[in-house]
């Protein structure tokens, strides 16, 4: 599995993420969608959103899954 979240610095539900990334047991790419546009454009191609905080979640498959919510984000993250 590997984990990229989709984020801006000034969003506090990002910070939140941010603050909680530390104590996750895996490793998640961040992916400053301000600083890239390019971030910004998969995201909206693939969910249609540009709302972050958003994970990107890919299997060994390829199979993508999304997530927002601030604190489903956390909650997942920490129970891995």
């Amino acid at each position: 599995m590997t984990y990229a979240l989709y984020y801006y610095d000034a969003c506090p539900f990002c910070q939140r993420v941010l603050m909680a990334l530390p104590k996750a047991k895996v490793n998640v790419e961040k992916r400053n969608i301000l600083q890239n546009p390019k971030f910004r454009q998969q995201q909206q191609q693939a969910t249609g959103r540009t709302t972050v905080p958003c994970l990107l979640i890919k299997d060994e498959a390829g199979e993508e899954n999304w997530m927002f919510e601030s604190r489903d984000i956390i909650q997942y993250l920490l129970s891995l």
